[in-house]
């Protein structure tokens, strides 16, 4: 999925790359943070040949270009630094000032996501050892916690695809591009993705830009209404009203 779903690449913040260029920048700490260790290994390489070889001028110059590079970022522009280090997406970690004006704080997609992980993570490690109909369950729990996050509902298009439920399928990768998700490549090209592919309409689906048009959409309110399904047997599981097999029978029984 998108790893199959876990959002690879986290959300760079701002103030953090500017406090990582002030109090680490002489060792590169907020070019590894901003592009990954690589992007700053030359800056450590050369501070530690610096003090080996005692050129004090040599981390004179690292010093100052790093406190000049936190304050251009901390100049920049958020659109412009999320559109370089965020692809376009985001941050989302402080609020902005139209939402404190207006006394209210600031969507906070990264939150967001942070509360849905667990079942991500969880929904991921299952699909990996092929257990759809748990990893189905858990990829629903993150949407009732995340039901805009794009790698979600991607997620959720390529277990329903493993499942060979069409309309699921369909439904939950508009919903991924309409909410974001931008790597059309994995839709063209994911392995678990397959079924879907083969469909007649899929052609035209993305024609459309990836919207259904030879069938009528799947409500939101189906998934809804069978994690509440879900949510009633776990909790009579729980207190002790059915047995663990009879919650295996009664789940099985509901993915179908």
């Amino acid at each position: 999925m998108y790893e199959i779903a876990r959002q690879r690449d986290v959300m760079k913040n701002r103030y953090v790359a500017v406090f990582f260029a002030f109090f680490g920048g002489i060792l590169g700490l907020h070019k590894m943070y901003l592009r990954g260790f690589n992007a700053g290994s030359g800056r450590l390489v050369f501070f530690f040949l610096a003090l080996f070889f005692r050129w004090p001028v040599v981390l004179v110059i690292l010093a100052v270009v790093a406190i000049v590079e936190g304050i251009l970022m901390a100049g920049m522009d958020p659109a412009a630094f999320d559109a370089k280090y965020n692809k376009g997406q985001p941050s989302g970690t402080m609020p902005d000032k139209a939402s404190r004006r207006a006394g209210r704080p600031a969507a906070r997609p990264v939150a967001i996501f942070s509360r849905a992980s667990k079942w991500i993570k969880s929904g991921t490690k299952k699909f990996r050892e092929m257990d759809m109909q748990g990893a189905l369950a858990d990829f629903l729990q993150a949407l009732e916690r995340a039901p805009a996050n794009p790698v979600v509902h991607f997620n959720l298009a390529c277990t329903y695809s493993m499942l060979e439920e069409v309309e699921r399928g369909f439904y939950h990768l508009e919903q991924a591009v309409a909410c974001g998700f931008r790597e059309t490549e994995k839709i063209a090209g994911h392995d678990s993705l397959a079924f879907l592919r083969i469909q007649p309409g899929f052609a035209a689906f993305v024609a459309a830009g990836y919207k259904r048009t030879d069938a009528p959409a799947l409500k939101a309110g189906d998934d809804g209404s069978l994690l509440e399904s879900l949510r009633r047997i776990t909790e009579a599981r729980q207190r002790g009203e059915i047995s663990e097999a009879d919650f295996a029978a009664l789940k099985e029984k509901l993915m179908r």
